[in-house]
This record gives structure tokens, sequence and C-alpha cells, in this order.
């Protein structure tokens, strides 16, 4: 990740793409007439803390963290510890809600909102609402890897709209999977290294095992440099021992 004082001072559009990839992932504007705000949650502190710092001081809007611990619910279901940022209503965000949201509270996606996506908004967006998951880590044998963007949120209609401008874009090839009613993005083998460059200076060292693939020898579509990252990623101690279990 790139030092923090690099995002002491971005420029408009880099945090209106900011602002978009929390939006598209877990972040939400609440409803309101003339003034909204905005909300979003996360068991990663250092996440929120980036989240923080970014608003702080690049913007005048004014915000809080609460800190919600870890409970047990009736149906003995364990919620763990989260973390939740919220910048309190302001009239930008009264603009912006109907650029992700129909009359119906249904979000949605339009080409206007997707070009705002820049790297760190691309970035944001997998930290918040992305995972990597290693098929057959806990057994030591690794055979599948599933790389996916989760826009459950979504009708088809709009995750084809997020396939194709991924494509267009930043020429990352995805594929479309159904989970349930859901729908979600999976990132292609051929573009898992062009997504990874892409985001890997935005994502802060504690979220780094969301770019670990797990794989014990160079495939031949990876670069010498994105090997050593791997290989980095491999031995890093910010690795949790249950990456994609």
């Amino acid at each position: 990740m790139q030092s923090l004082e690099t995002f002491k001072r971005i420029n408009a559009s880099e945090l209106r793409s900011f602002l978009t990839g929390l939006v598209f992932g877990d972040g939400t504007i609440d409803k309101g007439t003339n003034k909204r705000s905005f909300r979003i949650k996360s068991i990663n502190r250092d996440f929120i803390s980036y989240i923080e710092y970014v608003i702080k001081n690049n913007t005048c809007f004014r915000y809080y963290v609460n800190e919600f611990p870890e409970t047990i619910d009736r149906y003995n279901v364990r919620h763990q510890k989260y973390w939740q940022f919220v910048i309190t209503a302001h009239p930008y965000f009264n603009k912006l809600y109907h650029y992700f949201y129909d009359d119906y509270r249904h979000r949605v996606i339009y080409a206007k909102t997707l070009n705002w996506l820049t790297p760190i908004g691309l970035a944001n967006w997998y930290m918040s609402g992305g995972y990597v998951c290693l098929v057959g880590k806990n057994t030591g044998n690794i055979y599948s890897r599933r790389l996916d963007i989760c826009t459950d949120g979504y009708k088809l209609e709009h995750v084809q709209k997020i396939q194709s401008f991924l494509q267009d874009k930043f020429n990352i090839k995805t594929s479309v999977n159904k989970r349930g009613r859901f729908y979600r993005l999976r990132i292609c083998t051929e573009s898992y290294e062009t997504f990874i460059t892409l985001i890997q200076p935005y994502v802060i060292p504690s979220m780094l095992y969301k770019l670990y693939l797990g794989y014990n020898n160079k495939q031949k579509w990876m670069s010498d440099d994105f090997w050593n990252f791997q290989e980095y990623l491999k031995s890093a101690v910010t690795l949790p021992s249950n990456v994609g279990g």
C-alpha cells in the first residue's frame, strides 16, 4: 500500500472514485429529503481508519466512528465485533444518492457512475465487498481459486453492465456466477495479475490476504514481479491462517 501521506490530498475525481467504490461495496447512503448520511461497517478496524483518514484530510464532512462488540443472538449465532464509519447528513450525499439507487431504494448501476471508478475506487470496492477463496486450503491441497466481487444487491442486467465496464476500461475479464438468487462477479484466471496489480497500491496491509492466490509454483501467465509479490504475501505476517478457509 502507498503511504497514508499519499492520500492526505487527493483531487476531486479521486475522492469521488474513493466514495463510489465504498458505495458499490458495503457502503450505504441513507434515506432523506435535503440531506442524507453515508455509512459503512467493517470487522477490520484498519479499513475504517483508512477511510477516516481520507475523509478527514480531503473534506469538511462531519463524521464519527462507532464500535459494536461481539454478540451472540437468541439463535446462538455469533456476530463478530465490528466498527461503523458514519458521515452525518450532508447535501453532497443527497445529490449522490440518485446515482446509486432508484426510486424504490434498489441499487442500480449507471454508466456514469461506473466511469467514476479509478483504481482507488476499485480497490475500496474489493476491500469492502470482495474476497478470495482458496478451495482445499484446509486440506493442504488447493485445487481451485475464486476471486469474487460481491454484487448481491444488483440485478443481473446491472452485474453484466459492470462486467462489460471492467473489460472495456481495465481489460479485466470476469464471469457472472449465480449464488442462490444473487449474482456475483468472478475474476477470470487470465486477469488475476491485471486486477491485483491494479488495486494493490491501495489495499491496506491487513487486507493483503485478499490478494494471495496460494500457488506453490510460478504459473506460465505470471510475470516475475507478480510471482515475487505472491511469494512476499506467502511469507507476510499479515496473512491470517484461515485465508479462504
